[in-house]
């Protein structure tokens, strides 16, 4: 096996990080390409009634324009900014206790002060949302 493609490789490690991120913003990219789809039929629809002089269809309840119930869930935040500080200790760690990788032990840190900056988002806003 070429030793040049085994994980003790920090280029791998970063790739394979990396990688996996891009793949998530591929997916939130093209959920929200479905959503703008909807969107432009609801949009074309409405147009069309105008056009005939027919009463325009109320907006459906597809949770998109942000009058239907909202579905989220209000900790989600929360919850997000504790999953990333819980993976960026583990990089942290695992970069610490791996000998060939720990020199980037730092890249960890970076992941776990994103996440303690969505937790503490959530807070800040926490309060202005009971009161709207």
């Amino acid at each position: 096996m070429d030793s040049n493609l085994s994980w003790s490789n920090p280029l791998i490690v970063i790739l394979w990080v990396f990688g996996w991120a891009a793949f998530v913003l591929i997916i939130i990219w093209i959920n929200q390409r479905k959503r703008q789809k909807v969107l432009d039929l609801i949009h074309k629809e409405r147009l069309a009634a105008i056009e005939k002089g027919l009463p325009y269809p109320e907006w459906p309840d597809y949770h998109i324009n942000g009058e239907g119930k909202n579905q989220e869930n209000p900790k989600g935040t929360l919850g997000a900014g504790i999953i990333l500080a819980m993976i960026g200790i583990g990089m942290t760690l695992m970069f610490y206790l791996w000998p060939s990788l720990r020199i980037l032990w730092p890249v960890g840190l970076v992941i776990v002060f994103t996440g303690l900056g969505v937790m503490i988002s959530f807070f800040v806003t926490r309060g202005k949302e009971k009161k709207s």
